[in-house]
């Protein structure tokens, strides 16, 4: 495999007066497609680091490759060409984060195809973990708050933290009550994020109880902390608790949920309040292995972390996904992977039992034991199907779920022999009663795709918003795993539900006209890549047709296009050998270009 070389970049910028302090990184001997690197210096705040992956957000690159908690959090909120991403970094001499890890973000106000140099949310030694990212309205102005995990000195504890001004880089930050840890929320209303965060050491509420609060980000202080959960009535809750909560458009219905590892078989719980958070209903049981709601279409399987859950837009109607894992494993060869799935939960759909959106009935990876052939070595809280994140469409009509999915007799070949991951979406237009097959959104050999989370807004039917991270190494460097260490790329992606097909922006100079470029390669068998040009934002649509003019595929049908260079993968898979050719039009612009498909 091609060995990339760190280049030795030293070439001082002016860093705008706005900007945080910044710093120069030793980098160690870090591994690129199972090959070493050279170690380098690396002057992290001032250069453009490379840009190897495809989409990859530039300077956003770094060494801390384990995005969740348990939950997947909101690392995006987009809004017309507004993208903002958050996301942890550490050194590479420092991949565990003892002493480096902080929280970053970084923004595009030109729908991707620009980003700001990515801004720290605190500053060293303060270090922080787990962003979780809501948009608020500060003043009159948008803005944002992050919330996850604080460090004061070497203790750990759940905080939020206010921007003074959206790309100004200087935040502003409070401790949750008491001792906690990872405290996760959303916007409210008014000032107000309402979140949930744990409480290991039980000061001043039983141990291991599950803690709701609220952040006002006007005086940067946290309200009084009501117990969601406890132990005994609400079940056995532990110091692995994994949980997540969402907020209605008008913030009076909440939804918190959980994933409990205490009990035998493990339990999914929830709570819903119905008055902004004051008080809170009985728990709500959504799935327990071996028990109430542990068999899924035939397959025992058990509740596991990777959790997510959201409203629809303007209702007070929620929902929630998670994974699952076949029963006795835990990390090694031993168990069925028939019980390895993405469930779907919302008590309006299928009589308030989950619904299977993705496994063994549509995933062949799952369905054919030849497919699944690695057991031996499961990545920390990654299943073969894993770590599910849901949105809707704004109208409401679709909702679109992402995930990670083994790469089928696909590892590395660095022991451990950890499996490589791609990034699936599945939709459903009938309130989640029923999924469409999973399409597969990388399909990249050589490099470990994991953790997506989808936008919470500013989606519609055929544009939805799209964060992962990629390394080249599967396994964690950052957790359990004592995997190599790898780079690991932060990389935005928008795309098409109902095609799968992704709009990538390559580079970030805007063309000064229309143009369509010849596909690569060509001739193909059975995927090639289509560029094109549009010197303004433009509806566009790009379809495929045979010889005898039959258009055999749509890859974009009147889509919002930015401006900039686009690339696409058009994938012939299901055609034959021949000759095809694909026209690109807009309002005002319309060519054809031909191609060979090969077989």
């Amino acid at each position: 495999m091609k060995t990339v070389l760190t280049i030795l970049l030293t070439i001082l910028v002016t860093i705008p007066a706005f900007s945080n302090d910044r710093k120069s990184w030793m980098v160690n001997p870090v591994f690129e497609n199972d090959q070493q690197e050279r170690p380098s210096v690396i002057v992290y705040a001032n250069n453009v680091l490379r840009e190897n992956y495809p989409g990859a957000i530039p300077n956003a690159d770094n060494f801390w490759d384990y995005q969740t908690n348990g939950a997947n959090l909101q690392a995006i909120w987009a809004n017309g060409d507004t993208i903002i991403i958050t996301y942890p970094a550490v050194d590479s001499i420092d991949p565990t984060g003892a002493t480096t890890r902080i929280n970053f973000y970084t923004m595009s106000t030109d729908g991707g195809a620009t980003w700001i140099f990515p801004l720290n949310v605190t500053s060293l030694p303060n270090r922080s973990a787990y962003p979780d990212l809501t948009a608020v309205i500060d003043q009159g102005q948008r803005n944002i708050v992050i919330m996850g995990r604080k460090y004061v000195g070497a203790n750990s504890r759940g905080g939020a933290w206010i921007e003074a001004s959206l790309g100004l880089g200087s935040f502003s930050g409070e401790n949750a009550p008491f001792q906690g840890r990872d405290f996760f929320g959303r916007y409210q209303n008014g000032t107000l994020v309402s979140g949930v965060y744990s409480n290991p050491d039980g000061q001043g509420t039983p141990q291991d109880s599950l803690l709701y609060s609220r952040y006002d980000f006007s005086n940067n202080t946290f309200g009084t902390r009501t117990p969601i959960a406890v132990p005994g009535p609400d079940s056995i809750i532990s110091v692995n608790v994994r949980y997540r909560s969402a907020v209605s458009s008008n913030g009076q219905t909440q939804l918190v949920m959980w994933w409990n590892p205490l009990v035998a078989g493990q339990e999914m719980n929830a709570k819903v309040s119905n008055d902004g958070g004051n008080t809170w209903g009985s728990r709500v049981l959504l799935q327990k292995s071996f028990g109430q709601g542990g068999v899924v279409n035939g397959d025992t399987c058990s509740p596991w972390f990777g959790i997510d859950a959201t409203f629809k837009p303007g209702t007070q109607e929620y929902s929630a996904v998670w994974s699952t894992l076949y029963p006795t494993a835990t990390g090694q060869s031993s168990g069925d992977p028939q019980g390895t799935k993405i469930l779907y939960w919302n008590p309006l759909v299928n009589s308030g039992n989950p619904v299977e959106v993705a496994g063994k009935l549509n995933m062949p990876i799952i369905s054919v034991d030849s497919l699944f052939v690695n057991r031996n070595a499961l990545q920390v809280g990654v299943t073969p199907v894993s770590h599910p994140s849901i949105a809707y469409s704004q109208d409401g009509n679709m909702i679109v779920c992402v995930f990670s999915a083994f790469q089928p007799g696909d590892t590395s070949n660095v022991t451990p022999s950890f499996t490589f991951n791609d990034i699936y979406s599945t939709y459903s237009t009938n309130n989640g009663l029923t999924w469409s097959t999973p399409r597969n959104l990388t399909q990249t050999p050589d490099w470990d795709e994991l953790y997506p989370v989808l936008s919470e807004s500013g989606n519609s039917s055929s544009k939805f918003h799209l964060k992962f991270q990629s390394t080249r190494i599967p396994g964690s460097q950052s957790f359990t795993d004592l995997a190599p260490t790898a780079r690991v790329y932060t990389v935005y992606r928008s795309f098409n539900p109902s095609t799968g097909i992704e709009v990538n922006t390559v580079g970030s100079v805007i063309p000064d006209r229309f143009d369509l470029k010849q596909n690569y390669p060509n001739p193909f068998n059975p995927s090639t890549k289509i560029r094109f040009d549009l010197a303004k934002n433009s509806n566009v649509t790009l379809k495929i047709y045979n010889v005898l003019g039959k258009e055999v595929a749509t890859l974009l049908n009147n889509q919002l296009i930015t401006a900039g260079t686009k690339e696409v993968t058009f994938d012939g898979e299901g055609l034959a050998s021949g000759i095809y050719f694909y026209t690109l039009s807009s309002e005002s612009f319309s060519t054809t270009k031909k191609m060979i498909l090969q077989k």
